[in-house]
């Protein structure tokens, strides 16, 4: 899932196994997460837009993720879509919530009372790796690095930096919400800074296979979550 194309309904097949007791709402609300997980991101358009698409595919799909800033980035936009989806009986994750004048907390505080372990977390950052990679995008801070041992410490120290920075403004009492992010490359990487699960992207005539392939083995080893 790209940002920069954010234009674009990407089809999202997110074949997770069941997520960690990270989501302690889980316990909370008695509910168990499926085991798998296939939808959508609307990348795209406004709250009526976002409703038109979840009514288009909540039949066969059980996850929608909120790729617009448009409304990831309204609350009031956020709620509304977020309960029409939770309606419907999905999950649910946005682009992390940039609120301005609102009280954070207490925003938590509602989406957790009300929509539970269906608000799964929150998409943070956009291919770290691959920008990384392609667009020299720096997450090595105010260092050079010298060698490839250093530049991946050094990518993994910055990016974990920035990673705990926006953990802690998704957590309060007991609950730490999920961080995710799509990607194409140096998947080990990103799972060593701290993401909870990755979706592997496919596109520009990669191997299918390898992608998933090295997505899935990261995460594994790793004990994390993934999906293509």
């Amino acid at each position: 899932m790209k940002i920069k194309r954010i234009g674009v309904l990407l089809i999202l097949q997110l074949i997770l196994t069941a997520f960690s007791g990270t989501i302690f709402s889980l316990i909370a609300h008695g509910e168990e997460l499926p085991e798998v997980f296939v939808g959508i991101d609307i990348g795209y358009g406004d709250v009526e837009e976002a409703k038109a698409r979840i009514d288009q595919v909540s039949a066969y799909t059980n996850l929608v993720v909120i790729g617009s800033a448009a409304v990831s980035w309204d609350p009031s936009k956020l709620n509304s879509t977020f309960q029409y989806a939770y309606d419907k009986g999905l999950y649910f994750m946005s682009l992390s919530p940039l609120f301005r004048r609102v009280n954070r907390t207490a925003w938590f505080e509602y989406a957790n009372s009300t929509w539970g372990n269906h608000l799964l977390g929150f998409y943070t950052y956009d291919e770290p790796a691959g920008r990384q990679l392609d667009l020299n995008e720096s997450r090595f801070g105010d260092s050079t690095p010298s060698t490839p041992v250093e530049a991946a410490s050094l990518f993994v120290s910055n990016l974990s930096s920035q990673l705990n920075t926006a953990r802690s403004r998704f957590s309060f009492n007991w609950t730490s919400y999920q961080l995710f992010t799509s990607d194409y490359a140096l998947y080990w990487f990103d799972y060593k800074a701290g993401y909870d699960a990755i979706f592997g992207e496919f596109g520009w005539n990669y191997s299918r296979q390898l992608n998933a392939a090295l997505c899935r083995g990261a995460a594994t080893v790793q004990n994390k979550d993934w999906g293509p």
